[in-house]
């Protein structure tokens, strides 16, 4: 029987039954988990986990590696892009469809792409099998950070249905990540100037692009089942 991870914990620290994800112990996944630097992150509204595999640190800046584990059914983030770096996707499993500058590609296990800085992409997992990417950025980039915080933000019921903050929480989070992640709609012209309009009433009222608590290991392992080492 394959082992799960990546569960809820409840308040007892116990597992809640599907809420994680399946994997081969001598699959590509098992080999990658064990190899993470940080701990597996989950957002339970969305249906992924993270994990860092390769850290800025490691690599002088020139590059961050981590590891992205997505639920059948998940669309990814809306359509972005990014100030500065590009975005390498490796499939490790399943099926991704990846939109980059209006351009569809169907992804397998092996297949990667690279998407250049400043071009518009999202991605959506294709099939009904869980799917799961290697994702570099060249040079290093804060993805990690907003991903933390969009997690972290999920367990603690602060995402909606769809997995979007509320105002304050997503003006706060894009003026602070503006020169890195830029989101196509509503158009930058119109959001740029509004975060930076809202954002520091947001900051005055607690609201901010990462927490803490978010960054704290312990903080993860409270709420989300680990792999075995």
């Amino acid at each position: 029987m394959s082992p799960q991870t990546g569960r809820r914990l409840d308040d007892d620290g116990d597992p809640i039954p599907g809420t994680g994800f399946e994997y081969d112990t001598d699959g590509p996944l098992a080999e990658h988990l064990h190899d993470r630097v940080t701990p597996l992150f989950s957002n339970p509204v969305a249906g992924e986990w993270t994990t860092g595999l390769v850290s800025p640190a490691e690599t002088d800046g020139a590059s961050v590696t981590g590891l992205g584990v997505f639920a059948p059914g998940n669309e990814g983030p809306p359509e972005h892009y990014h100030v500065g770096y590009d975005e390498s996707f490796t499939v490790l499993r399943g099926e991704f469809v990846v939109d980059v500058d209006g351009e569809t590609h169907h992804l397998s296990p092996g297949d990667e792409i690279t998407v250049p800085p400043e071009t518009p992409h999202g991605f959506a997992v294709g099939g009904n099998d869980l799917a799961a990417t290697l994702t570099t950025t060249r040079p290093a980039a804060r993805t990690l950070d907003v991903v933390r915080t969009l997690y972290g933000l999920a367990h603690e019921g602060a995402l909606d249905d769809d997995g979007q903050p509320g105002l304050l929480q997503a003006m706060a989070l894009a003026a602070a990540t503006s020169d890195d992640t830029v989101f196509t709609s509503p158009p930058p012209a119109v959001a740029k100037p509004l975060a930076g309009l809202v954002a520091p009433l947001a900051n005055r009222l607690g609201y901010a692009a990462t927490y803490d608590r978010f960054e704290r290991p312990q903080f993860w392992r409270d709420r989300v089942e680990q792999p075995d080492p």
